[in-house]
């Protein structure tokens, strides 16, 4: 159960981090790395800690590479010119033996550099010395792969997000997608040229050393947003093509993912493909002001012919630009809010760069082991959130998350979606029902983030309940009960009370009743310090309730589903679906 007051994490450190210091070598480790059944142990970040050498002997695994330059198409940018010119520079590591390798493509995001230096002007390519290599920020998530047995490559995609050769306000987002696949696609190609014995640029030996059939992306910020967009895109793959390196991708791991559109206008580019999917974003994030990773998963939630799981994990006092440790700025002073979770200096609940990183090295590692192992799945899916028969975790890895989890549609049946109907329900008196559409105002104050549509309850008197009806249907091949649930408002319940209870009851006139103490994920509301005319962070959450719970009931003949609002006298809360899942 979560209890956020009393958990705790270090302090970031006042000052800054040279991004020598961040990007620790693991030295001999690469050099007895396991193979892909399981991630080796972290790097200790206990201190002193030592310079990165890439391309020295003491890291024989883990190359920088330049495999000279390209032109990148630009198609349809007035005033853009047709052409730019691209070095395709990186980072690739192997792990040491002969055996083909799952490959793990790491695409970083777009950061203020001497390529994109607004307000000032940007330049591409950058003056000699001046390009600050953001691939060179994932060497820390690169060496914990290896080490695990993967391969890994991470492209240089400054290029990609310069605001030069046309970019600019209105065309700057289109041509990333144009120029981030054109740049993703050469390096994987040239890289399965070098795979198949041919030329071969990237200083490594990599003759029939990747299975291509094996293929992640991993994707932080705009390279989230890239990864999601390629993988869309090979989804139609050809044998050929995936020999050539432009195969199908078997799963994404999106870190705040974005493509930097707006949301309601242009709410068809944040699509996912069917794959095995995360999305992983941080509470204290001040880069995505809009939350607009998350509403990757809203799409895909209500795709009804998705069959691959998707997972949200919000890690709470994270921030966006930790994640990548060539990323000097904490993004909390973009816009200075929640001062109880996210100020540094006031916080005990901010989490350091440090434990951000070995948290992605952590989920990503354990991740991969379950989607690309030979069974493809197991026990492990706990420890990920992604566990439908067990309760909504409210910690990940010792740390602090709120989750939710999308299922296979034959592995749902879906009761309720506000705003899209499904049960009839009925409120006791006293109890206030309205829809709150997406990217709508909701009771006068806007939400953040501004979706998914809601049915919002407003009380003021002890004890109301909502009673869904519940059409004939045998559930009883399903494992739990998924509510998705925010709490808006709420007097402060004891912390060792239920505040929310649920009712099952069927035919025969049984009723079973689970109590939901207030310590559930679900349940918990965030510190804000946001004006009255905003509800901040009012995003529905997974609760899931094992059905084991409601022991007695006939889970073949229910009748009726009740929400019971127990000792809390007054307050606002939102619910977005309710469905049975296995």
């Amino acid at each position: 159960m979560i209890l956020v007051r009393q958990w705790s994490t270090p302090r970031i450190q006042p000052g800054r981090r040279r991004l020598a210091v961040l990007l620790w070598c693991l030295g001999s480790g690469l050099l007895a790395g396991p193979a892909i059944a399981g991630l080796a142990p972290l790097p200790s970040p206990s201190l002193p800690l030592r310079n990165p050498v890439i391309d020295g002997a003491a890291d024989p695994h883990l190359r920088t590479y330049d495999l000279g330059l390209i032109d990148v198409t630009q198609r349809n940018i007035a005033h853009a010119p047709e052409t730019m010119p691209v070095s395709l520079t990186g980072v690739i590591g192997l792990p040491p033996g002969r055996q083909a390798v799952p490959l793990v493509v790491i695409l970083h995001g777009r950061y203020r550099g001497c390529h994109f230096a607004l307000p000032e002007v940007s330049q591409w390519p950058c003056p000699p010395n001046t390009e600050t290599r953001f691939d060179l920020g994932f060497a820390y998530l690169a060496q914990s792969l290896i080490n695990a047995g993967f391969g890994v490559i991470i492209p240089n995609l400054n290029a990609a997000f310069s605001e030069t050769y046309g970019a600019a306000v209105g065309t700057r987002n289109q041509l990333a997608d144009q120029r981030s696949q054109q740049i993703l696609d050469a390096h994987l190609t040239r890289l399965a040229i070098a795979v198949g014995s041919g030329s071969n640029a990237f200083g490594l030996p990599l003759t029939n050393r990747i299975d291509w059939t094996k293929l992640v992306l991993v994707g932080h910020s705009m390279g989230g947003g890239a990864a999601a967009l390629s993988a869309l895109s090979r989804s139609q793959a050809s044998p050929d093509a995936i020999a050539g390196g432009r195969g199908p991708v078997s799963a994404l791991v999106l870190v705040s993912p974005t493509r930097s559109y707006p949301l309601p206008q242009a709410g068809e580019v944040y699509q996912l493909a069917d794959i095995p999917t995360v999305i992983l974003l941080g509470s204290c994030d001040r880069d995505l002001l809009d939350y607009s990773s998350l509403y990757y998963f809203e799409r895909a939630d209500q795709t009804p012919t998705r069959q691959s799981p998707l997972a949200t994990v919000l890690l709470l006092g994270a921030n966006h630009n930790f994640f990548n440790a060539a990323v000097e700025q904490d993004d909390y002073y973009r816009r200075a809010d929640s001062s109880a979770l996210c100020n540094p200096q006031q916080s005990n609940q901010r989490l350091s760069r440090v434990v951000q990183e070995q948290f992605l090295q952590n989920y990503l590692g354990g991740f991969l082991k379950l989607v690309l192992g030979p069974t493809h799945g197991g026990e492990g899916w706990a420890d990920l959130a992604m566990a439908p028969d067990r309760a909504a975790p409210d910690r990940l890895y010792g740390l602090p998350v709120l989750t939710n989890l999308a299922v296979p549609s034959h592995q749902r049946y879906r009761v309720f979606t506000a705003g899209l109907g499904g049960a009839t329900y009925q409120a006791s008196p006293g109890l206030n029902l309205a829809i709150c559409p997406q990217f709508s105002a909701c009771g006068g104050t806007w939400r953040l983030p501004p979706f998914p549509a809601v049915l919002r309850l407003t009380w003021q008197h002890p004890a109301p309940t909502l009673a869904f009806s519940l059409p004939p249907a045998d559930l009883s091949h399903f494992s739990s009960l998924q509510l998705r649930l925010a709490w808006v408002k709420a007097a402060q319940p004891n912390p060792s009370g239920a505040p929310l209870a649920i009712v099952l009851r069927d035919r025969r006139g049984t009723a079973r009743r689970v109590d939901i103490p207030a310590t559930a994920p679900a349940l918990h509301q965030l510190p804000t310090d946001s004006p009255a005319r905003v509800q901040p962070f009012t995003y529905a959450t997974a609760l899931r309730i094992p059905l084991s719970q409601f022991r007695g009931i006939d889970l073949t003949s229910l009748t009726s589903l009740e929400l019971s609002l127990n000792d809390v006298p007054q307050g606002v809360l939102d619910l977005a679906t309710i469905e049975f899942i296995q």
